[in-house]
């Protein structure tokens, strides 16, 4: 009988597409990362990401137990002057999942997303404060190619507002 755990204590993991009902853990998550959510809106975001085949969003998931370990979102981009590529939007581990190889199959299984859509690659963004991230992403394979500002102007109520 399986007791869930493998690689001396490593949680047994799958992963698959997210679902309504990972609303809750989602939410929990990106808080853990600093983004507070509430999960009547990531509910709703979920819905409408599910609804767009240039979408993914997906879950790392304890085989035994059904935790929600991580997730991650990936996006199909499409601009005037290159070829299209996918773009982490969003990846987060649990702390207690962190350390276990979860980060690496969710990127794994991003790629995987990218290359089934002939993306030219695979991108991601991270804020330069992030020492954990920075250290992470060199490791799974990818290399830094720029730094930039990010600039946000508000709009008025309406699109994106809570």
């Amino acid at each position: 009988m399986s007791n869930g755990v493998r690689n001396g204590g490593a949680p047994e993991l799958r992963i698959r597409r997210a679902e309504s009902g990972d609303a809750e853990a989602i939410a929990r998550l990106s808080g853990e990362l600093g983004y507070p959510a509430q999960a009547r809106a990531v509910s709703a975001r979920l819905a409408l990401l599910a609804s767009r085949a240039d979408e993914a969003v997906l879950v790392a998931e304890e085989r035994e137990g059904g935790a929600i370990a991580g997730w991650i979102q990936i996006s199909e981009v499409r601009s005037l002057e290159s070829e299209p590529w996918a773009e982490i939007r969003g990846l987060v581990v649990g702390r207690c999942f962190r350390r276990w190889g979860t980060g690496r199959a969710l990127v794994e299984n991003a790629e995987r997303w990218a290359r089934e859509r002939e993306l030219c690659a695979l991108r991601v963004r991270t804020n330069v404060l992030r020492e954990e991230a920075r250290r992470f992403y060199p490791a799974v394979g990818f290399r830094l190619v720029k730094t930039q500002d990010t600039w946000t102007k508000s709009l008025p109520s309406g699109a994106g507002s809570e």
